[in-house]
């Protein structure tokens, strides 16, 4: 039997990721369209605990996921540790094919940051729900 003096250590405590969530949509720039996302986008964050601190749009859906300027905000912030998830309306606004939503939802999991969408199974912990 070990004595409380010779029990080791318990590991380290591992940081929470921030609750904070951003959406995210890529659509045509119709302001009705655009707050009907948002309100979504909102709704979905609640439901997983988040709070949606921005939403960023970007407008063209033919332009490469690298390249669209609310993207890589959206990179940034999950590369700085400022959010938890990543909430968009459908999988297809972070890319064309499964390939490309992969590689996105990876980039994302490097950070700790849950990529979901308005219509995946709302969660009650935060973590990645394998929206691809």
């Amino acid at each position: 039997m070990t004595s409380a003096a010779h029990r080791p250590s318990p590991p380290p405590l591992v940081p929470v990721r921030p609750a904070a969530a951003v959406g995210y949509v890529c659509a045509d720039p119709d302001p009705a369209s655009a707050e009907l996302f948002a309100a979504w986008c909102a709704r979905r964050a609640k439901a997983d605990g988040w709070t949606l601190d921005a939403m960023v749009v970007d407008t063209d859906e033919m332009q490469p996921l690298a390249e669209r300027p609310g993207w890589r905000h959206v990179t940034g912030l999950a590369a700085a540790g400022g959010i938890g998830a990543v909430v968009t309306v459908t999988r297809p606004m972070i890319g064309p094919t499964a390939r490309d939503r992969v590689r996105a939802s990876d980039a994302l999991a490097e950070h700790g940051v849950a990529p979901v969408t308005t219509g995946s199974a709302a969660r009650t912990a935060h973590g990645r729900d394998g929206a691809r």
